[in-house]
């Protein structure tokens, strides 16, 4: 089932609507969000942290669906994100 949410990038201070299906996993949603944002994310990082609007860490491998998010929820990725030299 598709669900939109707002997700927020730490260091942005603008939040996307993201429409995904509700299947997809914690980590997939949090990888597709930092793609949207190569200046903030020119290496995005393979384990960010994703907090729900309460700031309740959510499992990675979980699915939207077993992680508590549903149509409209906000969420926030966190991560290192630094490039290799």
């Amino acid at each position: 089932m598709l669900i939109h949410l707002y997700g927020f990038l730490e260091g942005d201070f603008l939040g996307r609507v993201i429409v995904v299906d509700s299947a997809q996993t914690v980590l997939g949603l949090a990888v597709q969000l930092q793609a949207w944002a190569r200046d903030l994310y020119p290496c995005p990082t393979a384990a960010p942290t994703v907090t729900n609007e309460q700031g309740v860490l959510l499992e990675p491998a979980s699915t939207l669906t077993h992680a508590g998010l549903s149509a409209g929820d906000i969420f926030h990725v966190r991560g290192l994100h630094l490039c290799a030299s």
